[in-house]
């Protein structure tokens, strides 16, 4: 599962991270406030998390049906829901061991 999130990361760094206009309109609230709504609501809850180089939390939730949603808080605690969907698959990390 890491390594799929390591790849979401990735793709979201140039685009959400920076405050791309396709993300104005993104719904934030205070980070508790956003986790309680997206628990009682979808039964989503956080499995993975990343400091981006701009003091911004990452967060991946995910619930059992597969529904997702990409989390960012800032410093100031306020957190915007970056990204949404359905289906989310984890996959096997990525072994970096070159001696096999």
């Amino acid at each position: 599962m890491l390594g799929g999130f390591v790849v979401v990361l990735a793709m979201l760094s140039t685009t959400v991270l920076t405050g791309g206009p396709a993300y104005a309109q993104s719904q934030c609230d205070v980070r508790k406030s956003l986790l309680a709504k997206l628990d009682t609501g979808y039964a989503e809850r956080p499995v993975a998390v990343g400091l981006a180089s701009t003091g911004n939390v990452v967060e991946l939730l995910i619930s059992t049906d597969g529904t997702w949603t990409i989390l960012v808080t800032k410093p100031n605690g306020i957190a915007c829901i970056a990204a949404v969907g359905e289906e989310w698959q984890a996959l096997e990390p990525v072994s970096t061991d070159k001696s096999s």
